[in-house]
């Protein structure tokens, strides 16, 4: 697993559940100020949107290769270490 920092530019996680993609892309525009389409990738992202707890926008990502989740969490017992999936 890859180890990354950066900034939180926004955080959306009251997706509502049972909407259709079109509702999604108006909803993540209004909270992130750009367009899903421009953004989102991946192959099956408009299949897979109904799985997708939370969004995450990102800011200036720095990899930090020589750290790994293993010894984040093993340094940090009492911190939860989240794992995102980047499409």
């Amino acid at each position: 697993m890859a180890v990354a920092a950066g900034w939180v530019a926004g955080l959306w996680t009251k997706v509502p559940e049972d909407v259709q993609i079109e509702e999604i892309k108006a909803a993540f525009a209004k909270i992130f100020g750009k367009l899903w389409d421009e953004v989102v990738v991946g192959k099956d992202r408009e299949a897979l949107f109904r799985f997708w707890e939370g969004y995450v926008g990102v800011e200036r990502l720095h990899p930090h290769p020589e750290i790994t989740v293993a010894r984040i969490r093993e340094e940090n017992p009492g911190i939860p270490v989240l794992e995102v999936l980047l499409g």
